[in-house]
Formats: structure tokens, C-alpha cells, sequence
């Protein structure tokens, strides 16, 4: 996992001093990666022993381990733009995070969830939404899809903890989409991110998450601005393909979904 990841999954342990540490370390990543333990501390106004319990908080054995995360992410960031290279590396590396990933909890959620909602705020997001949608009703999965909006409203006084949420966002910090998930978490709705793999406030208010990974082109080598975004609809097919797996592993109990119109 990346530090953004670690920090998405552990950032409801965090206390004042450790967002803090956080702050200053995603601000002076490459400093931070030659620093000593010692001198991140001053750097920080905090003890050895503060930064000690700030990596193992992340789930990391120590600082030294913390420092090998941000020099791999540094050598990377700095390589040079080979973006036919980079890319294929992404993908390469999320095909394998979500082949090895246990999504039992994710699918079990699904198979026992009364209604299923998959929740886009924008043109992309749209279409990977469609595209999930026409996955999984393959298998008799219906999703209804939710755009931003009257729609949200709409799902806000219709869905129960009986239900379940996928919110797909690139960048997980649109207010359309945090306004859903604090409001989906306030009445304790599953819900399921579907963020690029960055620190982002929709992974953290989701308990559960998926990472694609994106590589950012620059303009100055483009152009124009671009990111890459087919790893959504990789991660899509990967997921359904190992809910098809799952589903033929043994007996499940998976109902039938509820297709009644929303008011």
C-alpha cells in the first residue's frame, strides 16, 4: 500500500499531532525521505517517540520503513516522463492489487443488499458506472445509478442500512460526492469508494474502499492536461469477474434484487 492509502484506511486514529506530522510530510515528501528520525521531529516541533507512534499508527513496523515508502514514491514522481511506460506500469501494478485483493466482504454486501445504488458525479464517472451496471446485470445484479443532484436527494430518503453504495469519484473530493458520503455514514449506509489511489476524503469516510491507479501527463508535455483513466473500467471488469468467481465457489444466498421505482 502507498502512504496515502495507509493514511485513507488508519486516518480515524489519527490524532491532532499526527495530522500534523502528515501535513508537513506530504508538503516536503522528497526532504522527509533523507531526514532522520530526529530531525523530522524538529522539523515538526515533536518527539522521536511522537514520530515513532505516528508511523506505527499508519501500520508501519517504524520510521525507517515510512522512509522506504517515500523514497519508492519519490524515485517514481521523478522518473523521467516515459508516460507509455508509467502507464503500463499502473496498470500493471492495480491488475495485481485487485487479483490479490480479498473482496469477500464487498460481495457479500452486494448478494445481501436489498437495493444497489452506484452513485457518479461526471462524464466519466457516468460511464464507468454504465458500465458496472451492464456487468453485473449479467448476473442478476441491478444497480441503479444516481447522478448528483435531485437524484441524491432522492436516494438520501430512500435507501436503509439494508442497502448499498458505490461512490465513484476520480479525485474523492467534489462536494456533490463528500456531501453524500458524510450523509451516507451519519445514518451508518454501506458504501464503497472508487477513488484514484491518493489521500482523499471519500476513502476516508467510506469503511469500505478500491484504488484504481492514474498517471498524470504534463502539460508542458502534452499541451494540454490529461489523465489516465481506463484503470476504472479494468477495475470494474476485474471486480466482476471475481464476484463470478466467488459466486461459483459455493452456495450463496443472493435473493433477488428490488427493482421498485424511487419516488
Amino acid at each position: 500500500m502507498t502512504l496515502d492509502e495507509l493514511f485513507n484506511a488508519h486516518r480515524s486514529q489519527l490524532g491532532e499531532n499526527d495530522l500534523y506530522i502528515w501535513n508537513y510530510i506530504t508538503a516536503h515528501r522528497r526532504e522527509c525521505a533523507a531526514l532522520s528520525i530526529e530531525a523530522l521531529g524538529r522539523r515538526c516541533n515533536v518527539s522521536r517517540t511522537t514520530i515513532l507512534r505516528f508511523a506505527h499508527k499508519l501500520g508501519l513496523h517504524g520510521f525507517s520503513e515510512l522512509k522506504v515508502l517515500l523514497r519508492m514514491e519519490d524515485k517514481q514522481q521523478h522518473a523521467l516522463p516515459d508516460y507509455i511506460e508509467q502507464t503500463c506500469a499502473v496498470y500493471t501494478d492495480m491488475i495485481a492489487d485487485i487479483r490479490a485483493k480479498d473482496c469477500t466482504a464487498l460481495f457479500r454486501r452486494i448478494d445481501e443488499a436489498e437495493n444497489l445504488y452506484v452513485f457518479s458525479s461526471g462524464m466519466l464517472q457516468d460511464a464507468v458506472a454504465r458500465e458496472l451496471c451492464r456487468a453485473f446485470l449479467s448476473c442478476g445484479k441491478w444497480f441503479y445509478t444516481i447522478h448528483a443532484g435531485t437524484e441524491a436527494d432522492v436516494l438520501l430518503h430512500n435507501v436503509t442500512e439494508r442497502d448499498l453504495v458505490i461512490i465513484l469519484s476520480v479525485s474523492g473530493e467534489s462536494p456533490q460526492v463528500l456531501q453524500l458520503a458524510r450523509a451516507l455514514r451519519v445514518r451508518s449506509i454501506p458504501a464503497v469508494s472508487i477513488t484514484r489511489r491518493r489521500d482523499n476524503t471519500l476513502a476516508q469516510l467510506c469503511p469500505m474502499r478500491l484504488y484504481v491507479g492514474t498517471v498524470e501527463m504534463e502539460m508542458n508535455a502534452l499541451g494540454t492536461q490529461y489523465q489516465s483513466t481506463t484503470s476504472f473500467f479494468i477495475l470494474v471488469e476485474l471486480l466482476f469477474l471475481k464476484y463470478m468467481a466467488y459466486r461459483n465457489g459455493g452456495d450463496h444466498e443472493t435473493g433477488r434484487p428490488d427493482r421498485a421505482e424511487l419516488p
